[in-house]
Formats: C-alpha cells, sequence, structure tokens
C-alpha cells in the first residue's frame, strides 16, 4: 500500500451511498426467488440514478443492462410458470394412477 498516495476518510455509514449501495447486496434463498429490477441495477445508477455524473459510454452501457436484466426477468418467470404448469399436471396423474386403499 505504500506505492500509492491515498487518504483515509471517515464517511458516515448513512452518508456513504457506495457503501450502503454494495452492501445491499443479497443472495437468494431459493432458485425461483426474484427481486424487484430495480434492484439489480449497479452501484453507480443507485448513488447516481439519472446518470448525471455517469460518462455516455457508461450511461448507456447502465440502459442496455437494464432492458437486459428485465429481458431475463420475464424468461425466468415464463420458465417458472411452465415448470409450475408441469408440476400441476404431473400432480394430477399421479392422483388418476393411485391406486385406492379400499
Amino acid at each position: 500500500m505504500s506505492q500509492f498516495n491515498f487518504d483515509i476518510v471517515y464517511i458516515k455509514g448513512e452518508n456513504n451511498k457506495v457503501a450502503d449501495c454494495l452492501s445491499g447486496y443479497y443472495e437468494n434463498d431459493t432458485w425461483d426467488e426474484t427481486h424487484d429490477i430495480h434492484k439489480y441495477v449497479h452501484a453507480d445508477v443507485r448513488v447516481d440514478p439519472g446518470g448525471e455524473d455517469l460518462p455516455p459510454d457508461r450511461y448507456q452501457e447502465t440502459q442496455e443492462k437494464t432492458v437486459e436484466i428485465h429481458t431475463m426477468s420475464e424468461a425466468n418467470l415464463h420458465r417458472s410458470h411452465r415448470i409450475r404448469e408441469r408440476k400441476e399436471l404431473w400432480d394430477i396423474e399421479v392422483q388418476e394412477l393411485a391406486i385406492p386403499d379400499d
């Protein structure tokens, strides 16, 4: 670290937007758990939602990623519905094939 010239400055947690954005990341508890689209957006977009301080190419990248994430979320939702429908059909078939206890 002696190679770098830097100053360590304390910033109170509630004022440190970058740390709050980065520490706000969480893992899913289940494979089908999804969250609102804005939860997946990059930290710099949360800090600067209007993109005023982002370079134009970075702002464009965030817009493209937002569309990509939205598309992935919709695809996951459709996949989840298909899996649920298959499971429901499988459950019905199991009930129809079950041997009565009588």
